[in-house]
Formats: structure tokens, C-alpha cells, sequence
């Protein structure tokens, strides 16, 4: 089992949760990454879907997947838009990880030092507690205790 780091409680839109998706979400609410894995072809895949990408197939389990890696693009959030419930979270990092399991995630980066911003920076997977017993996937820079 892989354990993410805690890092807090989410402020945003809820999380869209689907008969599909829901395996995904919970497993974050518990601290794990957990994504589709194909039964015919073995690929693991994200973004979760009913139909495996690579081989068609509609069969498919869910394994716990490694969430740290190193930053392959960030950008710093400056300015709300969208939702009004932004506008107390800017700024804040936002970027794609290149996790150690060999799949690109999005999702918000922790950092009080800029460093995550830099192609290439480690940082270690973590979530943010959601309603509902969900989780909502971020990552963590060593720069934050």
C-alpha cells in the first residue's frame, strides 16, 4: 500500500464522483493512490475510464500506485478564475508530476520555496481530505515540514 502524506483539508469545487471514478477518489480519502489497472493488457491508467486505451478492453482492477516522482511542468496561480472559491487559495503551484511508477499526474504542488516550479524537482504524493470521505491528490516539496 502506498501512503500519501496528509496535507490538509480541500477548499474547491467538490470532487465529480462517478460509479467509474469513485474507487479512485476513496482510496485518496484513506491516503492511497490507488488507479484502473488493465486485466487483459496490464496497463495502469489515468484518467480513469470504462475502456482500457490501449487494448479495448473492458476489464480492469485497481492497484495502489506510487504518487511521488519529479515535476515535469509547474506553474504558479496567481490570479482566481473560474469558481470564486480560488480567490482565498492563490497563489498556489499547480503542475503534471512524472511519478516513480511511471505515470504523468496533475495536481496541486506545495512548496514555500519556489523550488517545485524547476523541471525536474522531487516531490512525494500527498491528499487533501474532501467531503464524503474522499481525498484529493496533491504533492508535497521537501522544502515543507
Amino acid at each position: 500500500m502506498t501512503d500519501l502524506r496528509p496535507v490538509g483539508e480541500y477548499i474547491g469545487p467538490a470532487p465529480v464522483v462517478h460509479p467509474d471514478n469513485e474507487n479512485y477518489w476513496k482510496a485518496l480519502g484513506r491516503g492511497t493512490l490507488q488507479l484502473q489497472r488493465c486485466s487483459s493488457c496490464g496497463t495502469v491508467r489515468f484518467p480513469v475510464a470504462p475502456v482500457c486505451y490501449h487494448c479495448g478492453s473492458q476489464d480492469d482492477d485497481w492497484v495502489d500506485v506510487a504518487a511521488g516522482g519529479s515535476v515535469s511542468a509547474a506553474i504558479r496561480v496567481e490570479r482566481a478564475t473560474g469558481d470564486s472559491v480560488w480567490a482565498s487559495q492563490v497563489p498556489f503551484i499547480a503542475g503534471q508530476v512524472d511519478t516513480s511508477s511511471g505515470i504523468r499526474l496533475p495536481g496541486r504542488i506545495f512548496c514555500e520555496c519556489g523550488g517545485a516550479l524547476e523541471h525536474g524537482a522531487t516531490v512525494e504524493g500527498g491528499y487533501l481530505a474532501a467531503p464524503g470521505d474522499y481525498g484529493v491528490l496533491c504533492f508535497v516539496h521537501g522544502c515543507v515540514k
